[in-house]
């Protein structure tokens, strides 16, 4: 360790009446890290402001998933420079972006103060210590062989449905990814860890738990001794409580019998899940380093209809992946067709250096990506569409999120069949008074695309309705 750093980390940080403001950009298991870096930092004495303008120190927690994310981080610092708090404010850039560029993003980018990467947050103490002493101070440090939380979380979304970290990094290496290289390999969060997190959150109101990382279904298979993710699921689920538990970010090749009995035998979980295919023509799945063909996939699909007949699906697709030819992604719409899922999301590939895929001569011209883009959206519109229409009529539980307005008595929720943030959602009107996180009963009365529009609300004050 520099002397520098010995001698500063002695001293507690001197944060008396020094405000702290944080954005964070990318997904949510990025602002999980935001959460647990505000709650390090508050208990350090800092004052939390949602106001950047009024921070003595700012911290932007940057993404590098692609090329478009990398420079949104980028004009999110510059943006924050431009109108800081007088000269002596302090301009954090914490997270993917540091692991990109290392100590070289303070060379880059004149503005920023200070640079922290995502394995460096248990040094966040030191690091704040030199910033705050007037040095300009870059951290980048190798990633731990384990995974754990830095501190409790500040949570900056609502205390009903959170979101919950179970593992970091990945080790599936699909050529067209930097998550690897960013955040490491695959290391599963401990159990106990997870448990007492999440009971924490139940008791200061969660309804809806949302289990991520970047593959939820290798949970376990990074150490022995742990559960999988079917084992953990089931701890969870020891815990006393009404609560929707919701799996995201499943591999398709890693959805075994075992899990599948469980979501169909237990209420708490959401006959939901969230199974990112990326692509169907084997050729193209070959080359993206997926482990699964078009086969396995439709085994995949019909079994879990089968076995879970009121289950809704989420999937993502990439569209323009290095030579994916016009057949090849005809395929790809003629499967969401024939297969079809409630929920679809798409990525226009876009190529990241650094990445196997990013390499190829192979690219596929922007312009037609985009057309395959918007012909793969509006055809997943129409298969929605037709879904949703399965579902008039039928009375359903949600989960109310908000008001429309302030007084409103018209309100927005979500059944178990939607996720928050990347999925559609319920509007109705109600005569009684609701707050967000309470339990409703609605019909459906009419669909669109994305959203369901209900009629005849009722309050729920007891568990979930059996199905």
């Amino acid at each position: 360790m520099p002397a520098e750093y010995k001698k500063l980390s002695k001293n507690r940080l001197n944060t008396t009446g020094l405000k702290l403001a944080a954005i964070s950009l990318g997904c949510s298991k990025n602002r999980i890290d935001t959460e647990e870096i505000l709650g390090f930092l508050s208990a350090q004495g800092f004052v939390l402001t949602d106001d950047y303008q009024i921070a003595d120190v700012v911290i932007v927690n940057t993404c590098s998933f692609i090329e478009s994310a990398q420079q949104e981080s980028i004009n999110t610092l510059l943006e924050v420079a431009a109108h800081k708090n007088g000269p002596k404010a302090k301009i954090i850039a914490a997270g993917c972006l540091v692991e990109i560029f290392g100590s070289n993003i303070l060379k880059y980018i004149p503005e920023i103060d200070g640079a922290i990467g995502v394995h460096s947050y248990s040094d966040l103490n030191i690091f704040m210590k030199i910033l705050l002493s007037g040095k300009r101070i870059a951290i980048r440090k190798p990633l731990t062989e384990e995974y754990h939380s830095l501190y409790s979380r500040v949570l900056t979304t609502p205390a009903f449905s959170v979101n919950v970290k179970i593992a970091e990094g990945c080790s599936n290496r699909c050529h067209y990814c930097l998550i690897p290289r960013i955040r490491g390999c695959y290391r599963s969060r401990h159990p106990e860890e997870i448990i007492t997190e999440i009971r924490s959150l139940l008791e200061h109101g969660a309804r809806e738990i949302n289990l991520i990382a970047q593959d939820t279904t290798a949970y376990g298979s990074d150490r022995n001794g742990l559960p999988d993710l079917s084992g953990l699921i089931t701890m969870i689920l020891e815990l006393k409580g009404d609560f929707w538990l919701r799996i995201l970010y499943t591999y398709p090749s890693r959805i075994d019998d075992t899990l599948i009995e469980l979501i169909a035998a237990e209420s708490r979980i959401c006959n939901y899940l969230d199974v990112p295919i990326q692509h169907v023509n084997d050729q193209v799945l070959m080359q993206m380093a997926r482990s699964y063909g078009n086969n396995e996939l439709t085994t995949l699909l019909l079994t879990l209809h089968k076995r879970i007949p009121d289950l809704a699906l989420r999937t993502t697709c990439m569209v323009g992946y290095p030579g994916e030819s016009r057949e090849q992604f005809n395929e790809l719409l003629d499967f969401i067709q024939e297969y079809p899922f409630e929920n679809l999301g798409a990525f226009a590939y876009s190529a990241q250096k650094g990445t196997i895929a990013g390499n190829s001569p192979k690219q596929v011209p922007r312009r037609v990506i985009n057309k395959r883009f918007a012909l793969l959206m509006e055809t997943q519109q129409q298969v929605s569409t037709l879904l949703n229409h399965k579902l008039i009529g039928r009375r359903l539980k949600i989960l109310v999120e908000r008001a429309l307005s302030p007084g409103s008595k018209r309100y927005y929720g979500r059944t178990e069949y939607q996720a928050p943030e990347v999925d559609g959602g319920v509007y109705f009107r109600s005569s009684i008074s609701l707050k967000p996180g309470d339990w409703v009963s609605v019909e459906i009365g009419a669909v669109s695309p994305y959203n369901l529009l209900a009629v005849r609300p009722i309050l729920l004050k007891n568990s979930l309705i059996k199905r």
